[in-house]
């Protein structure tokens, strides 16, 4: 046997020679050639998501500054611009309507401690569920009755609003205007149209006017505010709100000037003042409100606290006598946001 190898170890070697070393060369190089496409491929998608993925801050400012637009995409990281950093920390209501997640739920839990040592609780659910294979913008809501207002900055009576299921459907949508439509199983049914100009680079305007129909009412609301960027720790907000209903006579008025301070990622504060008036049966100063509010992301990313003192100086009727009340109210909120 031994002497039969060692006879046709020259034709053994010949076969190496001529078939299994170029079938390995071939496999090496179909390998080599495998890798170098995989590479090229992995480049050819990098370029591609970074043509059609740029970064939302300096596609912003490309647009003219529009600070609000497209960024719904770019909160679940960081945050590029003030008024979206501390609308979206501090929950602001506007956020919700501008930069709509597919799926967002917020339980906020307030305990009120006032003058004279009593406790109040309110509890407030919000949510929005993007329909999917829609067209347009179409979501489902559970929310209050309340309209949007300058919610907590403007003292209000303790109460819990109560919620109700609806749709909401966004007609239409550009850089600086919005038009949608809300409605509910109440019945009641909502139109809000808002417009923002770009004074400057760190300078913006923005209008805001609602109706809506409930109760068998008509009810009109208009909303300016001014917004000013003094940098990237603070940001300044004077707006004005006015609000017509066939439920009383005259006007309410709402007025507010809020200075927010980023702190770091996680805490911020706002200094809040701000004051209600009526028309009739005369013009005259419902509320005057003073604050300072402290609010920080705690454990997880969704649970936030607050601790927000005040001084209020009511006065439901003109007849009545003004006098100061303070109050501090502690939040425990979940804000579930799936962008």
């Amino acid at each position: 046997m031994i002497s039969f190898i060692l006879k046709n170890m020259k034709f053994y070697i010949l076969v190496v020679f001529i078939f299994i070393i170029p079938v390995k060369n071939t496999f090496a190089e179909v390998e080599a050639v495998e890798a170098v496409e995989a590479v090229e491929a992995v480049e050819a998608v990098e370029a591609v998501e970074a043509v059609e993925d740029p970064d939302v801050c300096e596609k912003l400012k490309a647009e003219g500054d529009d600070w609000i637009d497209d960024v719904h995409t770019f909160l679940s990281v960081q945050f590029c611009e003030p008024a979206v950093w501390f609308d979206s920390f501090f929950s602001d209501p506007r956020i919700d309507e501008e930069i709509r997640a597919g799926t967002h739920v917020r339980w906020q839990n307030d305990y009120v401690l006032t003058r004279g040592g009593a406790w109040t609780y309110l509890s407030n659910i919000k949510a929005s569920f993007k329909l999917p294979k829609t067209k347009k913008k179409l979501h489902v809501v559970f929310e209050g009755e309340e309209e949007e207002k300058l919610r907590d900055i403007v003292p209000r009576d303790k109460e819990e609003t109560k919620s109700d299921l609806g749709l909401l459907y966004e007609i239409t949508e550009s850089e600086r205007a919005n038009f949608s439509v809300r409605v509910k199983l109440s019945p009641s049914i909502l139109f809000r149209y808002r417009y923002q100009y770009p004074v400057s680079d760190t300078f913006i305007i923005r209008f805001t006017k609602e109706w809506y129909r409930r109760d068998n009412a008509d009810n009109h609301a208009s909303r300016l505010d001014f917004e000013k960027n003094l940098n990237d720790n603070f940001f300044l907000r004077q707006s004005n709100l006015v609000t017509h209903s066939q439920l009383f006579m005259g006007e309410e008025w709402e007025h507010s000037l809020v200075l927010y301070q980023r702190l770091t990622d996680k805490r911020a504060l706002s200094y809040e003042s701000s004051m209600s008036r009526v028309t009739s049966p005369t013009t005259y100063a419902t509320n005057s409100r003073l604050g300072v509010r402290y609010r920080e992301n705690i454990y997880r990313k969704w649970l936030f606290y607050e601790v927000a003192p005040a001084f209020n100086w009511p006065r439901e009727l003109v007849t009545d006598k003004r006098e100061s009340a303070w109050e501090i109210l502690f939040r425990l909120e979940v804000n579930f946001v799936n962008l």
